[in-house]
């Protein structure tokens, strides 16, 4: 389902946290740590990036962990297998990764900062080239844009 449409289904509304509209059948209301949590399982909690764009999920925790049960009982995660040995596995639900993605904007950096970060990385292979000559270099351009 298009993040959008899951949106509209969620009535999911912007401010503190993330809280789905109860006439949708939900009264989810998630914290700044349980967003942290939720992104970290997708792999999308570096405030570098333009674009989050998960590549994982899931948590391998201890069974009973609090805070899982807390997130299992929202709807943001699901258990998707019992218990092995010492760990319990949880993914996250759509509600979980939309709210999680959302949710990256309020972390990411500003363009400037990407730009400069960018830029660090880049003399780590050119190690004489300047700010100024990053930004008004045309070799550079692409590094820039997508910062």
């Amino acid at each position: 389902m298009p993040l959008d449409s899951l949106a509209t289904n969620w009535g999911i509304s912007q401010g503190r946290g993330l809280e789905a509209n109860p006439a949708k059948g939900g009264t989810m209301k998630l914290t700044n740590d349980q967003l942290y949590t939720l992104r970290h399982m997708l792999g999308i909690n570096t405030p570098y990036d333009r674009v989050p764009k998960p590549y994982r999920d899931y948590a391998a925790v201890p069974p009973g962990d609090a805070e899982f049960l807390e997130l299992e009982r929202l709807g943001a995660v699901e258990r998707y297998t019992a218990s092995l040995g010492e760990y319990t596995y949880f993914r996250c639900t759509e509600a979980g990764k939309l709210a999680a993605i959302r949710s990256h904007k309020t972390i990411r950096k500003t363009k400037p900062q990407r730009r400069y970060s960018a830029y660090l990385d880049m003399i780590d292979a050119f190690q004489d080239l300047t700010f100024k000559e990053f930004l008004t270099r045309p070799e550079f351009k692409e590094d820039r844009e997508n910062a």
